[in-house]
């Protein structure tokens, strides 16, 4: 059990100790880093940033004010993102009680026989809740990043169809001819 113990351990360090995972989106060469947003991924939660500057959660959601979808799921986010280690905790917890159980005595004839009474079904609840807590913050956390990609394909949209649209150039040619060319 020690072993499996000191394997998980060390398993988890670089996961606890590391800055988290950057996501790069390919906004293609006509949105700049100054329009887009980006966000990076911490143990908990996700910081999503504009111009390297922290968004607060209000920021966001201005951001993403235009989609009633996406302003919707945000606000779910909001709520289920701190509700999820606090739910986790609530998991080890009874995991903890379940496995430590409560000690009990059988008397018979005299003689006094401990032993421990262990629930199977609180052991079970409490890994359910474990999972369901750590499924609400990275539920939370997709959702982020998904609202984040969504602004930047919207915002890459937006300055395709700016784009878009009929643009004349009147010039001289080469050969010295006046020439006009139309792009539709």
């Amino acid at each position: 059990m020690r072993p499996l113990f000191i394997v998980l351990l060390l398993g988890l360090i670089p996961a606890l100790t590391c800055k988290g995972q950057e996501i790069a989106f390919n906004n293609g060469p006509e949105l700049s880093q100054n329009d887009s947003l980006y966000s990076v991924r911490k143990l908990f939660h996700t910081n999503v940033y504009k111009n390297q500057i922290k968004l607060d959660k209000g920021g966001f959601a201005r951001y993403l004010s235009s989609s009633k979808k996406w302003s919707r799921k945000n606000k779910i986010a909001n709520i289920i993102l701190p509700a999820g280690p606090v739910i986790s905790a609530g998991g080890i917890y009874l995991v903890y009680d379940a496995i430590k159980g409560v000690p009990m005595v059988y008397r018979h004839e005299g003689q006094d026989y401990p032993y421990v009474v262990r629930s199977l079904p609180k052991l079970l609840g409490g890994l359910a809740l474990f999972v369901g807590g750590l499924s609400l913050v990275e539920s939370a956390n997709e959702t982020k990043m998904n609202a984040t990609n969504w602004y930047n394909q919207e915002l890459g949209k937006e300055l395709n169809k700016k784009k878009e649209g009929l643009s004349i150039r009147l010039g001289l040619s080469t050969d010295g001819a006046v020439s006009l060319t139309a792009n539709f």
